[in-house]
């Protein structure tokens, strides 16, 4: 299934420059949002907020193997974020 991703700041880089953070992943049927941050390698600490279809995502990984996404579905990862 394809399974749409949106990365943002510093985790841009996991897609090629010019793609901006947008790529799109193929992955087995019944695959979870966990997969999805294991298969571009997100260290834990990095994936702080991610969003399936706009919806915030529960943080512990157990609870990201929990939801298994469906073909088409866009998934957004922000890393931790400071400023001011």
């Amino acid at each position: 299934m394809l399974v749409h991703v949106r990365l943002f700041a510093n985790l841009r880089d996991r897609f090629p420059r010019q793609d901006r953070g947008r790529g799109d992943l193929e992955l087995p049927h019944g695959s979870s949002l966990q997969d999805v941050i294991d298969a571009l390698e997100i260290p834990d600490r990095y994936a702080q907020m991610v969003l399936v279809d706009g919806q915030q995502s529960p943080r512990p990984v157990e609870a990201r193997r929990a939801v298994v996404l469906a073909e088409g579905q866009v998934v957004s990862i922000f890393p931790p974020l400071a400023g001011g």
